[in-house]
């Protein structure tokens, strides 16, 4: 099924002049959660919608934990899921401590399975509605 998406009207500012342009922007569909995933993979295998979504759960649980413990987690042909720092610099490696680190984040890296089926997306306009971006005013 081919992925929809719209026409977006953007102000761009290139050579400090600001130009309207317009992009194809994707349609995002409903978000499909563990339940929908669990339904499917049901449809496809002797396991029940219980068991699989305990499993789905579990693995969710044991994938944060390690995360949490600043371990990669791959999921196989789906791809890898990173731990990484949001922090800030210092001028001398003296001043380096724990409290230069803001957060610990997760970066998703798919596979070159996932990659490859993400380069066979097809893409199909949704309509020919004109979209405009709608900016923040600055106070």
């Amino acid at each position: 099924m081919p992925i929809k998406f719209f026409i977006q009207k953007r102000k761009i500012i290139k050579n400090s002049v600001a130009q309207t342009k317009y992009i194809p922007k994707m349609q995002l569909e409903p978000v499909v959660g563990m339940e929908e995933i669990a339904e499917m993979v049901e449809k496809k295998s002797t396991m029940s919608k219980g068991d699989i979504l305990g499993v789905l759960s579990e693995v969710e649980s044991a994938a944060a934990i390690y995360l949490e413990n600043g371990h990669p987690v791959k999921l196989g042909m789906f791809g890898t899921f990173y731990p990484v720092l949001e922090v800030e610099s210092v001028d001398t490696p003296e001043k380096v401590n724990s409290s230069l680190i803001k957060r610990l984040r997760c970066v998703f890296k798919p596979s070159k399975f996932l990659k490859n089926i993400l380069k066979r997306a097809e893409f199909h306009l949704g309509d020919n509605k004109v979209r405009e971006v709608r900016y923040k005013k600055k106070d």
